[in-house]
């Protein structure tokens, strides 16, 4: 594993060594849990050295190298991405906080009422870009929603949704998976995340969203996976994923019109 070696702001150093998200560095900064050297250090301009400085959290000393961590996660239903919710309800972390204390997080979200793929990493310079409207990375759902698309719905989703806010969403794919007509299954592949896009695109063209399940997060796929189960990814998986993000937007637009349409 590679160090740091160029000198940065304290939040940004223990971000890039897989400590923590860059904000939640900053707070922790601020609330005094930070010491660089044996001293208490509140500034978020303050610049470290990782290869030279020891910075510790609570007291613990950070590792001066990264150590990335990456797993897949099932969501089920009924759970909540947020670190603490107010209403009590079960969040994601509650699957993943006995993985170390590497403090790993989710990229991205997925509402309460969708289950399936969700990625947890203490990467946080991979979460930036996996998120970053301008990655284009591609999710795929499956998504059971109210009687079948007709050919002019079908269209819309492929050229475009216009939101009930005026946005019109980038092209989709979208495939019929099953022949039940009251309650079809649709797979929809996207390359943004607006949220509930999926849903709110669906209740666009009057035909509300029944089940939704994230199924793949570009190339990685939540396979058969059990529901509420995190498990580790294979190198295999983590190059393809991270090299996903380093490819250039153009090459992705290309890319994806030659698969997709």
């Amino acid at each position: 594993m590679n160090t740091i070696k160029k000198v940065v702001s304290l939040p940004r150093a223990l971000s890039k060594l897989g400590y923590c998200s860059r904000s939640q560095a900053e707070k922790l900064v601020l609330e005094g849990s930070v010491s660089v050297n044996g001293k208490i250090i509140k500034s978020l301009s303050f610049r470290v050295d990782p290869d030279r400085d020891s910075i510790s959290v609570n007291g613990k000393k950070v590792s001066s190298r990264k150590e990335f961590e990456y797993y897949l996660l099932n969501k089920p239903v009924d759970v909540v991405t947020t670190r603490n919710d107010e209403r009590g309800r079960r969040t994601v972390y509650d699957f993943f906080i006995r993985q170390g204390d590497r403090h790993l997080f989710p990229v991205g979200r997925l509402d309460k009422d969708t289950s399936g793929a969700l990625l947890i990493t203490n990467d946080s310079q991979l979460g930036e870009k996996l998120t970053n409207p301008e990655s284009k990375f591609p999710k795929t759902y499956e998504v059971v929603c109210e009687s079948v698309l007709s050919k002019d719905e079908i269209d819309i989703f492929v050229h475009g949704v216009r939101l009930s806010d005026g946005y019109t969403t980038l092209p989709a794919k979208i495939l019929l998976l099953n022949s039940d007509r009251k309650l079809p299954r649709y797979q929809v592949v996207i390359v943004e995340g607006k949220n509930r896009q999926i849903r709110r695109m669906f209740d666009a063209i009057h035909h509300p969203v029944i089940e939704l399940r994230r199924t793949a997060i570009g190339s990685l796929q939540l396979g058969t996976l059990p529901i509420g189960v995190l498990r580790k990814l294979t190198m295999d998986e983590i190059q393809h994923v991270t090299a996903g993000v380093h490819t250039s937007p153009s090459q992705k637009q290309q890319t994806k019109n030659k698969k997709m349409f």
